[in-house]
């Protein structure tokens, strides 16, 4: 049966669609990849099983078990290729590396009779897989720290110093804001109010000045003359009846120094991150050869918040995707397949019940249903199931109603046919013909279904674990979990892990989409010319 249906004229019409055998080498890969992955947890099972091995520890083949899909690779939020990512990427880059090392320093100084083998240990802790502190000895890896956390320091004090002046340009932003509006106001009690506010925001900045002065104390930038005019024009504007005087000139020029000075605080903070960053690229040397190249494939597409894999978790994802698409698939068009193709034969009772069936279950919104029976499993008597085994049941529960009332109508026209006719004239029994005769003359629906329900069955998986209602977000990795997780960056305009989900998901769904097409013009009926 399966060699007449490849060796048919619909499947040499499909062989002969080169976008179908395109879309069908890209699935080819993605379910490599996936039978890959499985046969790897299922090679670590059985190691945990016996006790013989741990998987875990084999670096090549436990690239994607799903504890690894947890487990830190780098500093969080890089962008592609391990790029520092915003504005203050590097700097949250080299604090990375630089606490981890610290911490190690530490540690070893709290213990003075720790041990060489210790030392060792606490070292190999502080590194992240192949990226391992500089190997060399405790002193120099200290003098190392120090040197980063000097640095720090430094510049801790430049972006403080380039914190208060941009305080002093927001403080005279909002003088001017006030002095506009009191230019234009008739009101004469509305004018007295907006002078007030005036002379109190000519004190404040006068008081960011003096922070300012405080962090710099050998500063000239702010000559005692500009704050003698400040409080002269703040005392003058406190006075309901007194001068109004023009202090536009005086805030602009204020204005000049306060944004000078935060450029050359930025300027000097960036010098002072680049000098870290070539420290720590001596305490944390990268890796060379194999390791190194396993090492910047891990980040080729960045890091999320906790410093997890964007590329590995997002290939991880495309096993979720295809289990889930082909367990379902199977499973809906098999049940439904069955149920159809017994209704149309049988008829009857048969046909009735199964007809009730499938108009009742799909008379619910589909998305709505899959809600429904997923949320079943958050309950304590159910919690158990959650994950992939409770989204295989809202699926199969849900995606059987097609196939059924396909495969139904295709074989009530079937078992009208001579040959069936006569195999019942014979005297073959009713089930012998509905197994032999009339489900193997729908198998090529079968397919089309499949592969429809494949691609529904992914997205739904997505759409679920978004809402919180399927894969749970400690049990890998998901495409869902990695869109939903990526809301806060999406803010933030961090777009490297929704990217990656989402290009990834729609690759494999573009080519179910092709293969799904040239099945049904090869196979259906209504196609085949």
């Amino acid at each position: 049966m399966i060699r007449r249906f490849f060796t048919s004229r619909g499947a040499r019409k499909f062989r002969q669609n080169r976008m179908a055998m395109f879309g069908l080498g890209i699935i080819t890969i993605y379910f490599v990849l996936a039978t890959w992955m499985m046969a790897m947890d299922a090679l670590s099972w059985v190691g945990k099983k016996t006790g013989a091995f741990d998987l875990y520890d084999v670096p090549v083949l436990s690239t994607f078990l799903p504890q690894r899909m947890l487990m830190e690779v780098g500093p969080p939020m890089l962008s592609g290729f391990g790029r520092p990512w915003g504005e203050d990427g590097k700097a949250k880059q080299v604090e990375f590396y630089y606490s981890k090392a610290r911490t190690a320093v530490e540690t070893i100084e709290k213990s003075p009779d720790i041990t060489p083998d210790n030392i060792e240990k606490v070292f190999h802790d502080a590194g992240i897989l192949e990226r391992q502190l500089a190997d060399t000895d405790f002193t120099s890896i200290k003098q190392m720290v120090a040197e980063v956390g000097s640095l720090f320091d430094q510049i801790d004090q430049v972006l403080d110093t380039e914190n208060t002046a941009k305080t002093i340009t927001t403080e005279i932003e909002r003088c001017q804001d006030t002095l506009g509006e009191l230019a234009t106001s008739t009101d004469p009690e509305r004018r007295t109010l907006l002078r007030e506010d005036v002379g109190f925001a000519l004190d404040d900045i006068s008081y960011a000045i003096e922070d300012f002065q405080a962090v710099v104390p050998d500063s000239i930038a702010f000559t005692s003359e500009l704050t003698d005019k400040l409080s002269e024009a703040s005392a003058a504007y406190m006075e309901p009846e007194g001068d109004t005087l023009d202090v536009s000139d005086l805030l602009n020029i204020l204005k000049e120094i306060a944004a000078v000075q935060a450029r050359e605080q930025a300027g000097s903070a960036a010098t002072y991150i680049d000098q870290a960053m070539e420290v720590v690229n001596r305490l944390y040397p990268e890796p060379k050869g194999l390791s190194g190249l396993a090492y910047r494939t891990r980040l080729l597409l960045g890091t999320d918040r906790q410093g997890r894999s964007i590329l590995l978790r997002t290939l991880f994802s495309a096993k979720i995707a295809i289990q889930v698409g082909f367990v379902v698939g199977l499973t809906a068009v098999i049940f439904g397949s069955i149920l159809g193709a017994a209704a149309a034969f049988f008829g009857g009772w048969v046909d009735h019940l199964v007809a009730w069936l499938y108009s009742t279950f799909s008379s619910i919104p589909q998305l709505v249903l899959l809600a429904v029976l997923s949320f079943m499993f958050l309950s304590d008597a159910l919690s158990g199931f959650r994950g992939l085994p409770s989204l295989y049941f809202a699926f199969a529960m849900t995606f059987w109603i097609g196939p059924c009332r396909v495969i139904r109508g295709e074989a009530m026209k079937i078992k009208e046919l001579e040959y069936i006719q006569a195999a019942t004239a014979i005297g073959f029994s009713r089930f012998y013909i509905l197994l032999r005769h009339i489900l193997p003359n729908t198998l090529h629906l079968m397919f089309i279904n499949f592969s429809l329900l494949f691609i529904g069955a992914i997205k739904g998986e997505v759409i679920l674990t978004f809402l919180g209602l399927g894969l749970p977000l400690g049990s890998g990795a998901s495409w869902g979990i990695m869109i939903s997780q990526s809301k806060a960056d999406v803010v933030s305009g961090f777009f490297w892990q929704i990217g990656a989900a989402t290009a990834f998901m729609f690759v494999l769904v573009l080519a179910f989409n092709i293969v799904s097409d040239a099945l049904q013009d090869a196979f259906d009926p209504k196609h085949v010319s």
